[in-house]
């Protein structure tokens, strides 16, 4: 059995193509379960009138939250074998569920399995891809997963699936994190898991546009850099192992690759000033070498991606 928990907040721009994808599978979901964290536009119309797969429509008592209404999807866990969790601006290709459960069909426990993701604009044109599309599949040990994710390694809500086998979720998505949630709550799910699976194929579509959650929140230090060097001193503690010198020196300048970009992409918006206090947070915490280190590597991958390879930007994000 195979569950899809929607989560939704004024998503009548995005929803019925989200739904549309649903429908297109060529292993069809048992259930569509469209969760409303109480909309004012049309959203609540527009999933009561899609007649082209049978979903169902809840509406929250009162708003969650974006990771609160994910909780409210991990309670479908105990009631299915697979579920995943998607969100109403994104899309999945009709072969995802075919190709996902395929890679968890031997796991008698819990399982986790991601694939790449094509990230795209309002209009549906591509911004980028995740990774290569070369087919490659990779059965990862739980030391390579956590390892992966404490370097904070791409994995879109979209291109993820949870095996559950009916049991519920031992864990839950950090409600103090308004970006790096998801960040902690995957590598403590695979921490239970007995089969954790990588799937170098394009199966899912992220879409960036400008009233994205990470937009709004983008504005807070806490969120965009004090957040992900918690995140990734959590899931690296999940490891069990102590800080190696070069084990600290490669987080932190990741950390400061990651916030070089987003100073960067601040001051290309206009605004210096905030520019200047996301890089004095990096600062203070990977010290002024590693960070003058960053900078170099944000200058030269922006020219190579940019200017050589002409890959487009979406003005709104200030994480690419």
């Amino acid at each position: 059995m195979i569950i899809c928990a929607i989560p939704v907040y004024n998503g009548e721009q995005f929803i019925l193509q989200t739904l549309q994808s649903m429908a297109k599978q060529t292993l069809k979901p048992d259930r569509v379960v469209v969760l409303d964290n109480c909309s004012t536009d049309r959203t609540p119309q527009i999933v009561r009138e899609f007649k082209e797969l049978e979903v169902e429509y809840v509406r929250n008592p009162s708003n969650l939250g974006l990771f609160g209404n994910c909780n409210r999807a991990l309670d479908f866990a105990g009631e299915t074998e697979y579920l995943q969790i998607l969100h109403a601006d994104d899309l999945i290709e009709p072969r995802f569920y075919e190709v996902m459960t395929r890679q968890l069909e031997d796991c008698h426990g819990r399982g986790l399995a991601w694939c790449l993701d094509e990230r795209i604009d309002e209009n549906n044109r591509r911004l980028s891809l995740s990774g290569r599309p070369d087919g490659r599949v990779r059965v990862l040990s739980k030391d390579q997963f956590l390892r992966m994710k404490a370097e904070l390694a791409n994995q879109a809500f979209c291109a993820t699936l949870l095996k559950t086998n009916g049991q519920p979720i031992p864990c839950r998505f950090p409600a103090d994190m308004a970006i790096t949630s998801d960040s902690v709550f995957w590598p403590t799910y695979g921490s239970f898991c007995q089969k954790l699976v990588t799937v170098n194929l394009a199966l899912a579509k992220y879409r960036w546009h400008g009233s994205n959650a990470t937009a709004f929140t983008s504005p807070s230090v806490q969120a965009i850099v004090i957040d992900e060097w918690r995140t990734m001193k959590t899931v690296e503690a999940l490891r069990g192992k102590s800080w190696s010198l070069l084990r600290a020196i490669k987080l932190k300048g990741l950390l400061g690759v990651r916030a070089g970009i987003k100073a960067k992409r601040v001051r290309q918006n206009g605004d210096p000033a905030y520019s200047q206090v996301i890089a004095e947070a990096a600062k203070a915490i990977t010290g002024l070498p590693l960070w003058l280190a960053a900078q170099m590597i944000v200058a030269f991958r922006d020219f190579v991606i940019f200017t050589i390879l002409r890959r487009p930007r979406h003005p709104k994000n200030i994480y690419s």
